[in-house]
């Protein structure tokens, strides 16, 4: 006998974990295709995941539709993933800002100002060159002596 999403639901409700097996097996490649789609580098962690919280969650079914419900409850686990992402990213931005200023500190306003364009503003030796006045071998060397300066700097020679 085919059993519909929601006797499958009663049944692990009850504790009967073959439906959880059998649930898994009709939509785990729909919710698969569902996170590529949106996350694809996450994907599998996210299927897994969504899966695991059917499992926990299965007192909250109130025997509505199953698959918008399961639907729902995976677009929230993505959306909370994406949201963490997005703080990590943040954070990590931060802190590297906050590392450079300390390696910036110590050189000249105009020294800052030509690491930041040639490392941050991804500006060409030549482009540099021609707007500080002086040739692309003067403005190597001096990039160099900066560079090697702040390694010294910070205890990294």
């Amino acid at each position: 006998m085919e059993w519909s999403d929601e006797e499958l639901m009663q049944r692990l409700i009850n504790d009967d974990l073959s439906a959880f097996d059998a649930l898994y097996t009709r939509h785990q490649v729909r919710l698969l295709s569902f996170f590529q789609k949106r996350q694809a580098h996450k994907a599998q962690d996210l299927c897994q995941e969504s899966f695991l919280r059917l499992l926990e969650r299965r007192d909250q079914w109130k025997g509505q539709p199953f698959l918008p419900w399961f639907f729902v409850m995976a677009r929230h686990l993505m959306l909370d993933e994406l949201r963490r992402d997005k703080r990590a990213i943040h954070d990590f931005e931060r802190s590297e800002q906050m590392d450079i200023s300390d390696w910036l500190e110590g050189l000249s306003d105009t020294d800052k100002n030509l690491v930041h364009e040639r490392y941050f503003g991804g500006k060409s030796f030549e482009e540099l060159s021609r707007e500080y006045a002086t040739s692309e071998v003067n403005l190597r060397q001096k990039m160099s002596r900066l560079l090697k300066s702040m390694r010294g700097l910070h205890g990294q020679d």
